[in-house]
């Protein structure tokens, strides 16, 4: 967006002002038109985790040479819709629909990138995508949703790219003024959002904003937006729990200090939403939330917040590199917590797997390594990372699995119906394997696939190879290591996903975000692994040298979508040429 449309924002924000500047509470949220500051300059804190070096850009291939006759080209399959992070409610990143890219057709020299989209900021969310979509014209699209940390949704005809709307939903926040150089140089959108179709004509964009209105006046609003116009159905509503503490006093949202990462969630008619926090500012003073709205109203029915009791040291940070929660068949729901205090008798819930009631005025059970306060003295943690549900299998005598990990490197498989507490020796988990050393895990998450032979995990850590595992559904649940790719990932490894037409064999491809200044699409044979049928650099990431570029491809009706920094934007790479028609 220009500078010129961004002081057009500003100025009608100045005349919706609520009141005079200076009245608000430090750290607390404001009225929604306010001006107020909220805010107060800090020292700009980064992360200093050790990480793997960026990886060098590749020689570039540009655009694919049929790349004109590869977007004229129609999908050979049903079109799907992509609604949510990682395509289901288990967060297995596997799009079991895809019948043009196959490991045969992806590795074949007919296979690149199409185009490039220009947004105007870091693309943090995971593209979405509604298939034959009838707009208010009466036109129908394949739309493709995109949205920026600039506070900008896109929608885009996702067979000619051509722009069908775009809005701007405030004035993003400063990354000097919010004080945390994790993200440069603004916070806006930085989750994935929630679709919610009702009609071939009817669908709703969930999404969280941060705004910034005037300097230091921290807003943070969730949106329902009309997917056919971009619109507002119902008026925007500050993010703004408060809660009292067990001991004392109460904990309230800090919308300088605290933000949504974790990609959005929908089940058991609530919209679910989980903040985390800033560099860990205010430590001692915030709580972890999980967030349980009226999708309808956007009213606040229900809030969690993992520190019931003050403590010296809280935090316990509902982040997980933008992983969604994940929500089993019962409408259980289940996340991990970063840094934090934990004291179970007190319910505060640090560096633990929960497993929430639908309503999340329970915590059913949880998990906690027994290492929970040397990742908290080292930074460590354990939400860095998403937890997965494994799908249940024919013939599956194993309990309902889960498998999580963060920056520690441990691999756990869990049992999805009693996690394991907090035991000696991780003893509580079914399985548990070191991958690498302390502080060289995941900022991400893992992938499923129901291969040809099974069902196959993916995960890949700092610096580390992509490597797949076999799950053991009998009576000795456990995942074994059965292949390895040879591409060292970036820092704090990837977010895979896998794209088949079921489990037929020869199908099944694993697409991951290779991270640096440069960002890089890879893609493997998802059987075999090994070398990449496929690597080309993808856009670039404005955190220079920093190699935070912690995204997510989308795949979907033969085309992958590669999210990155303002004019690399979306790159889009099917079969590009008539014989594969």
């Amino acid at each position: 967006m220009s500078s010129t449309v961004r002081r057009l924002v500003l100025a009608l924000g100045v005349a919706m002002s609520a009141g005079p500047a200076g009245a608000a509470t430090l750290h607390r949220p404001l009225p929604a038109n306010s001006l107020e500051r909220n805010g107060t300059p800090q020292t700009l804190q980064r992360h200093h985790a050790t990480h793997a070096l960026p990886p060098a850009a590749l020689p570039e291939k540009g655009l694919l040479k049929n790349a004109a006759a590869g977007l004229k080209r129609p999908y050979g399959g049903a079109p799907i819709d992509v609604l949510t992070y990682h395509y289901d409610l288990l967060r297995t990143g596997w799009n079991q629909s895809e019948t043009d890219l196959t490991p045969a057709t992806v590795g074949s020299a007919n296979f690149g990138q199409l185009t490039t989209l220009s947004v105007d900021g870091n693309a943090f969310a995971q593209p979405l995508l509604v298939s034959g979509f009838t707009m208010p014209d009466g036109t129908t699209h394949d739309v493709l949703i995109v949205a920026t940390g600039h506070n900008s949704v896109y929608a885009f005809d996702a067979q000619t790219y051509a722009l069908l709307w775009q809005v701007n939903l405030g004035t993003s926040q400063s990354t000097n003024d919010v004080g945390c150089g994790d993200v440069v140089p603004e916070y806006g959108i930085s989750s994935t959002p929630m679709i919610v179709r009702t009609a071939p004509n009817a669908a709703t964009i969930y999404l969280v904003a941060a705004t910034e209105p005037a300097p230091f006046s921290f807003h943070t609003k969730l949106h329902a937006l009309d997917l056919g116009t971009g619109s507002d159905i119902t008026p925007p509503v500050e993010i703004a729990p408060k809660a009292a503490l067990k001991n004392g006093g109460t904990v309230n949202f800090d919308p300088q200090n605290q933000w949504n990462r974790a990609s959005l969630a929908l089940a058991n008619g609530s919209l679910y939403v989980g903040i985390g926090s800033h560099c860990d500012n205010n430590s001692g003073s915030i709580s972890g939330w999980l967030l349980n709205y009226n999708p309808a109203t956007l009213k606040l029915v229900h809030h969690f917040h993992t520190i019931e009791n003050s403590s010296s040291y809280e935090l316990s940070s509902i982040w997980m590199t933008g992983f969604a929660p994940a929500i089993d068949s019962s409408g259980n729901v289940f996340v991990i917590t970063g840094n934090g205090d934990f004291e179970p008798r007190l319910h505060n819930w640090g560096e633990t797997v929960l497993k929430l009631s639908p309503g999340l005025d329970k915590v059913l059970s949880h998990f906690t390594p027994a290492s929970y306060q040397q990742l908290n003295n080292g930074d460590v943690d354990f939400g860095s990372g998403g937890v997965m549900l494994l799908p249940v299998v024919t013939g599956q005598t194993a309990p309902p699995m889960a498998v999580a990990m963060g920056k520690d490197a441990v691999l756990y498989l869990l049992n999805q119906t009693s996690l394991g507490g907090l035991r000696n020796n991780d003893k509580g988990a079914l399985q548990w394997q070191r991958l690498g050393g302390s502080g060289g895990g995941i900022w991400g998450g893992p992938a499923y696939y129901d291969s040809p032979t099974g069902g196959l995990v993916y995960a890949q850590i700092n610096g580390d190879v992509l490597r797949a595992y076999s799950v053991a559904t009998g009576s000795q649940p456990a995942l074994t290591q059965v292949a390895t790719g040879t591409s060292n990932a970036g820092y704090g490894g990837s977010l895979p996903i896998v794209s088949s037409n079921g489990a037929n064999s020869g199908t099944g491809v694993v697409w991951l975000i290779r991270r640096g200044n440069t960002v890089q699409l890879e893609a493997y044979d998802a059987g075999a692994l090994g070398a990449p049928l496929f690597a080309a650099n993808a856009g670039s990431w404005s955190n220079t040298n920093a190699g935070n570029s912690f995204l997510t491809a989308m795949e979907a009706n033969g085309r992958v979508y590669v999210p990155a920094y303002t004019t690399d934007g979306i790159r889009t790479g099917p079969v590009g040429d008539d014989q594969f028609q």
